[in-house]
């Protein structure tokens, strides 16, 4: 209920993209991008605002904007959100992806983690909050990404295991070295 009541509130904004795919009118096909004033360059159609239109309604929108052009236009539509994977991951950016893919796709689609990634405490920063994740129990549950919460601008980071290696070690030696040789010879005396 709550889940669903949050897709419906959240509108397209900025650097959002909307995918169309038509069976029947192959021209349609396109991926469009929401610009900054939230206007949305639609094919054959032009310039349109949508910053009032929610993922819900997105396609009755498209059905009926082009009806009024198009005869019999089997259409399909959704919101790609644009969600940033930073950190321990092999392809860190920018990816597009539909509210009904699941986590595991964001993280295929970025090359996977890297070895030294720690997959236990995936930090996730939306807009208004920063969660943690376990990517075991997400993809136990097969969570997709509007369960989770994650939306348009969200950024996932991908942090470092924390471990200590021999170089970290020979680090460590090497200061406390230098730190007990300049305390006996300055700061003993």
């Amino acid at each position: 209920m709550f889940l669903t009541l949050l897709i419906v509130l959240i509108n397209l904004i900025p650097g959002d993209a909307i995918a169309i795919r038509s069976t029947n009118y192959k021209e349609l096909n396109d991926t469009i991008f929401v610009l900054g004033d939230t206007t949305a360059e639609l094919p054959y159609i032009g310039r349109v605002k949508v910053n009032n239109i929610n993922e819900d309604n997105l396609r009755d929108y498209f059905v009926e904007t082009y009806s009024k052009y198009l005869k019999n236009a089997d259409i399909a539509v959704f919101v790609l959100y644009r969600i940033s994977v930073i950190g321990r991951i092999n392809r860190p950016g920018i990816y597009y992806l539909p509210s009904f893919a699941s986590f595991g796709d964001l993280i295929a689609i970025s090359g996977g983690p890297l070895p030294d990634a720690n997959l236990c405490r995936i930090r996730v920063y939306s807009v208004t909050k920063k969660t943690y994740l376990n990517f075991g129990k997400v993809m136990k549950k097969n969570l997709k990404l509007s369960d989770l919460g994650i939306t348009s601008g969200t950024v996932v980071e991908i942090p470092k295991k924390f471990t200590i290696g021999l170089e970290d070690i020979y680090k460590f030696a090497a200061t406390t070295g230098i730190l007990w040789s300049v305390y006996r010879e300055i700061i003993a005396k």
